[in-house]
């Protein structure tokens, strides 16, 4: 049987997953059905630029906290090139994790400032009148999950570097 948090971290995933595939879909759609309007039937189709704009911060800010989750972000790591003792590479990769989440964690502070600022002001799209904070509560959202997905990759480094200092003191 499964743990309740197996669930949540499934679920949760999943979710991610769905407003990725979503987005994406709706974007492609969006655009295709600007082209078809625009060049073939030459008309304009009022206001899906806005709309378009909204996925888009979905599917690019989603896409950043699952690319936390998987830590499948483009890297210039060259340590595992020229630190060949495992333990002062684990503790490089430790240390890079600390100074990762430490600067999202700042990113996500300004995303709260950001998104509250937003709601007070009250402001939204031209044509569509979509509220700002529609497409900019992607950013904050997007920001939680990577800072909470940056969290647990820097606790299992931490706890990666321990174990392998652990198995040199038990040699």
């Amino acid at each position: 049987m499964q743990s309740a948090a197996t669930v949540i971290w499934k679920s949760l995933l999943n979710i991610q997953r769905t407003i990725l595939i979503t987005c994406s879909l709706f974007i492609i759609i969006g655009i295709s059905l600007n082209v078809v309007f625009r060049y073939i039937l030459e008309k304009s189709l009022f206001g899906i630029e806005e709309i378009i704009v909204v996925f888009a911060f979905w599917l690019y800010f989603i896409g950043g906290s699952y690319g936390s989750y998987e830590r499948s972000h483009i890297t210039a790591d060259i340590t595992n090139s020229y630190i060949t003792n495992e333990k002062i590479r684990l503790l490089v990769k430790a240390v890079v994790s600390l100074i990762t989440l430490v600067i999202c964690l700042v990113f996500t502070y300004w995303a709260v400032e950001f998104i509250v600022w937003a709601i007070q002001q009250g402001a939204e799209s031209p044509a569509l009148h979509i509220p700002a904070y529609i497409p900019q509560s992607a950013i904050f959202i997007g920001f939680i999950l990577m800072s909470f997905y940056l969290s647990i990759n820097f606790i299992q480094d931490v706890i990666a570097f321990f174990q392998t200092r652990s198995k040199e003191k038990n040699e």
